[in-house]
């Protein structure tokens, strides 16, 4: 079943995924997620960070 994330909700995982010294499964478990999601997570909001692209 796929879940649909509000993206104030996927900002602030990934932000705390990429500011903190904790490990993406960890954050990724405080939030019951998989890694898989939190990794594809990150790789868009990075790609959101160059021009016309969103989040």
């Amino acid at each position: 079943m796929k879940h649909h994330y509000p993206p104030e909700l996927k900002e602030k995982v990934v932000k705390e995924a990429l500011q903190k010294n904790v490990s993406h499964t960890q954050i990724a478990r405080k939030y019951h997620l998989s890694a898989i999601v939190l990794s594809s997570w990150i790789r868009q909001f990075r790609n959101q960070q160059k021009p016309n692209n969103g989040f």
